[in-house]
């Protein structure tokens, strides 16, 4: 079967007009109608009521027409896949991650697109969620990760994954025997916060802000400079403090959830609009847009 011809009748189904076909294809009508003919000649029956006034598709011509739309979706897929297979992506990607995407989320992402493409060669700093965005900004990262959303056009960005900020304590704590505390509990603890540059504390001054609490009641005891630190503290039983849920897992402190509050933020990719040009780069972004769909 002509794959040509079935363009044609997927047209004329479309346009519903021999004439305004033969004009989109740049043929002769007489062509559209040969062409027709043809395939009804092949299959051995009428694809087309010409008793009607308008153009007006017999059973089998819908039937016919439901083929041709997925003859024409696999035909994309096929030159899709081709292309792949001509030219495998490669080239090396700089990338930075604030400590909870870079440590929890982007460790098995990055292991699934290697997978893919192995021929990629990819290198990720961590820091802070600030500095990520300004390195982004100033063209040191390709792309960053993080927990707060750039600001400014001058830079894109989309969600990659959800989160939640937990309050955590040891498990000798008094709140350890507890399933909630009240806000207020809190005024009076040992606290146990990140830095200002952190994205989690961002996300959790900026969360309880608008839960009503004022945060600026709240004096910290500590101030460390990674999750990691802060859980081996609060274990050490120096005080509450606050991380991503990600990061609590089998780390021997135990969460506390506050009245109320449901501390959820979202991580995003962020990256400099006109900076994606290369192929590379261009997989990458759309990965990162589709792998929670995939998995």
């Amino acid at each position: 079967m002509n794959i040509e011809h079935l363009k044609t009748f997927r047209e004329i189904a479309r346009l519903g007009s021999f004439s305004k076909v033969a004009r989109e294809l740049g043929i002769s009508q007489p062509a559209v109608s040969f062409q027709v003919q043809r395939l009804e000649q092949e299959l051995g029956i009428r694809l087309i009521d010409r008793n009607q006034k308008t153009i007006t598709l017999t059973k089998a011509g819908k039937r016919l027409l439901n083929f041709a739309e997925a003859v024409e979706e696999e035909r994309d897929k096929l030159g899709q896949d081709l292309e792949q297979m001509r030219e495998d992506i490669s080239g090396d990607l700089l990338i930075g991650a604030s400590t909870i995407p870079g440590e929890y989320l982007l460790p098995k992402m990055l292991a699934v697109f290697k997978q893919r493409h192995p021929a990629v060669k990819i290198q990720m700093d961590i820091s802070d969620s600030v500095t990520v965005i300004n390195r982004v900004r100033d063209n040191t990262y390709e792309l960053g990760f993080c927990g707060i959303a750039p600001e400014g056009k001058d830079l894109a960005s989309f969600k990659i994954a959800g989160d939640e900020i937990a309050a955590i304590v040891a498990t000798e704590h008094p709140f350890a025997s507890r399933d909630e505390v009240s806000a207020e509990e809190l005024e009076g603890e040992a606290l146990i916060f990140r830095e200002a540059t952190s994205g989690t504390q961002r996300s959790l001054e900026g969360l309880l802000g608008r839960g009503g609490v004022d945060i600026k009641k709240w004096t910290p005891q500590l101030v460390l400079g990674s999750t990691q630190s802060v859980i081996n503290a609060v274990a050490a039983g120096a005080g509450i403090g606050f991380v991503s849920s990600l990061a609590i897992k089998g780390s021997g402190v135990k969460p506390v959830r506050i009245r109320d509050l449901r501390l959820a933020r979202d991580f995003y990719c962020v990256y400099r609009q006109e900076r994606v040009v290369s192929r590379l780069l261009d997989t990458f972004i759309d990965f990162m847009q589709t792998y929670e769909k995939g998995n």
